[in-house]
């Protein structure tokens, strides 16, 4: 089986040139001379039986299976390097959680609270990659994921950590230093959109009973902490969830000008694949997570 396998020397010297599709650049990458990254080019095809690289007028372009087969190296060596920093930070010892998360929910409420699971789990690792598209397990290098949507998770099973309310926001100097304002004066004021949730302004609005021309207006934004950077900074009111202003309302940075809240369809769930068993650090995380957010949803 291991004579199936390239070296990892040819294999790294035709990712580097596959990525510049220059020779003297991939080179330079490996600190290596030309020659010897033509040298293990040719000897990756020799062993292959296949043409990777089309070489004309001092210039390489990838073939179709060069460009297929580039591909799949890249990944597998990125693997590879994952999991040797992973052993090496590690030191085999614990387990060790490739964990996709909500950024804004990551940075605002699970990074405070990581201090607590790493004093009840010293030997377990906790990587946290930002993710905010829906992805299959199959061929993703995450164990769990932290996703935001409904309960119908194909291949994966689903615990619910909490649900979510989008409240008003403002900086305690927007409106004068008045601390509360009507629905009317929220709704003339510039409001700060989250671009992934256009409508939530809108629908704020209505379930206000306001009517308003152009509910959609305003500045949009791609996460929920440039939107509330964006409050803190005075350009307008933001509409995000309570939990992840929480740390500014309770320092009096920011306050909610309105009692009007926006209550999603959708909640936060704990996330982890079908396709293969559970690990202890897994485990150990889901049933950390499934506490800490009951006591979040309770205070």
């Amino acid at each position: 089986m291991r004579q199936r396998i390239p070296s990892l020397s040819s294999l790294r010297a035709f990712e580097a040139a596959a990525s510049h599709l220059n020779l003297r650049r991939a080179a330079k990458d490996l600190f290596i001379t030309e020659s010897a990254v033509s040298r293990q080019i040719i000897a990756l095809e020799k062993f292959l039986g296949v043409e990777l690289f089309r070489r004309a007028n001092k210039r390489v372009t990838l073939t179709a299976a060069g460009a297929a087969y580039s591909r799949q190296v890249r990944e597998v060596l990125a693997q590879l390097e994952r999991n040797t920093l992973d052993v090496m930070a590690h030191e085999g010892s614990g387990g060790i959680v490739e964990l996709a998360c909500v950024p804004t929910l990551a940075v605002e409420w699970l990074i405070p609270r990581l201090p607590d699971f790493y004093a009840r789990h010293p030997q377990v690792v906790v990587n946290i990659s930002a993710k905010t598209d829906f992805f299959f397990f199959d061929g993703a290098p995450y164990d769990a994921s932290i996703h935001y949507g409904t309960d119908v998770y194909p291949g994966a099973r689903t615990d619910l950590l909490f649900g979510e309310e989008s409240i008003v926001v403002c900086r305690p100097d927007f409106f004068a230093g008045r601390t509360q304002v009507s629905a009317q004066e929220v709704a003339m004021a510039p409001r700060l959109h989250l671009a992934s949730r256009a409508l939530d302004w809108k629908h704020w609005i209505e379930s206000a009973g306001v009517d308003l021309a152009n509910p959609m207006s305003g500045a949009r934004f791609e996460h929920h902490t440039m939107v509330i950077s964006a409050v803190r900074a005075g350009l307008g009111l933001g509409l995000v969830p309570r939990f992840l202003v929480e740390q500014y309302l309770i320092k009096g940075e920011l306050l909610s000008p309105v009692r009007h809240f926006l209550r999603s369809s959708n909640a936060y769930y704990f996330v982890t694949p079908d396709s293969r068993p559970t690990s202890d650090a897994v485990a150990g995380l889901r049933e950390w997570l499934l506490a800490a957010a009951h006591d979040f949803a309770c205070s």
